[in-house]
């Protein structure tokens, strides 16, 4: 028979690997019905705590944890290697893993991490995990990346400076008829730069498409703007601009001519294109590196991490250069 393990404690008493961990040492942020529940289970079960997760209680894993939505995005890739090699920098390993936008996956990714015991954890939040969060953050300290989850400590863009420069360019350009393509509402990024542009377009007349998390949400919401006659599109992240970019080819509208366009994110993508696109730049290494110190300098001191608001930067393009000419 196997030895018996902290995931078959969880799974006979119906907690989470964590709190078993945690009632098997007595913490006391664990009630003692909970911590008698767990030792019966254990005691029944003939559970033996291992010799190296005893240690590893007492002392430094020099390991951290990771969790983004997925790989497949560009900008959350180019995060998660911004992470590791900061990570790598201050002598620690970065444990990545991703959960898919699901609250289940990032709960049970939050557990597995706890369970091998990592330092601290960096993730970026997904709506519906918040008992998951909170639990991981009983044990270790915990920092959200990307987007804004209360009451957790979090780095993330401000889009202001960004959104408010490139509607300024867009403004002296002639341009008086914009759509804008958000990003997923169920995130804190897609409301708050939702509300941004709402805030600062008063002196246009705005069109707004549904946009979401794919790719294909962007095209869609970029054929949607068309059949309004707009002259300028902003995208609200990259999926979005990647989705709209996309459209305006299959659609034959010329770039910086037929329509201008506003992105998210300054990846190699855009700067590549036939007609550089200009973007709202988060600066994602930024993003990474800051995330890693305010981390390790929580664990240093067993203190919760310090969150940090990052500003945005427009960079301008051809795409949004040329001055609109009224027909």
């Amino acid at each position: 028979m196997a030895t018996p393990t902290l995931k078959d404690l969880a799974a006979a008493t119906g907690v989470s690997i964590s709190t078993v961990s945690r009632a098997l040492a007595n913490h006391p942020a664990i009630s003692q019905a909970t911590t008698k529940k767990v030792k019966d289970a254990a005691e029944k079960l003939g559970y033996r705590p291992n010799a190296q997760a005893r240690a590893l209680r007492g002392s430094r894993s020099d390991a951290i944890g990771v969790v983004i939505p997925n790989l497949a995005d560009p900008y959350f890739a180019l995060i998660a290697a911004a992470i590791e090699a900061e990570a790598e920098r201050e002598g620690i390993a970065a444990i990545m893993t991703t959960c898919s936008e699901s609250p289940e996956r990032l709960a049970k990714a939050l557990d597995a991490l706890t369970w091998r015991q990592v330092d601290g954890i960096i993730t970026v939040p997904v709506e519906g995990a918040e008992a998951a969060l909170n639990e991981a953050a009983k044990s270790r300290p915990l920092l959200l990346i990307d987007r804004e989850l209360a009451p957790f400590p979090a780095v993330a863009s401000d889009p202001r400076p960004g959104m408010f420069a490139a509607l300024t360019q867009l403004r002296q350009k002639g341009h008086e008829r914009i759509g804008y393509i958000p990003g997923p509402q169920q995130t804190s990024t897609g409301r708050q730069r939702l509300k941004v542009f709402r805030g600062a377009t008063s002196e246009f007349s705005t069109f707004y498409a549904r946009g979401g998390f794919r790719r294909k949400d962007g095209y869609v919401g970029a054929l949607e703007l068309f059949e309004k006659d707009v002259t300028a599109i902003v995208a609200g992240d990259s999926m979005m601009t990647a989705g709209a970019l996309e459209a305006c080819y299959n659609a034959g509208k010329r770039i910086g001519t037929d329509i201008a366009l506003v992105g998210f994110d300054d990846l190699n993508f855009f700067r590549l294109q036939p007609v550089p696109i200009s973007v709202v730049d988060q600066d994602m290494a930024a993003l990474g590196r800051l995330a890693v110190q305010q981390l390790t300098a929580a664990i240093a001191h067993n203190a919760t991490p310090t969150g940090v608001k990052v500003p945005t930067t427009y960079i301008p393009r051809v795409s949004t250069a040329a001055r609109l000419t009224k027909s």
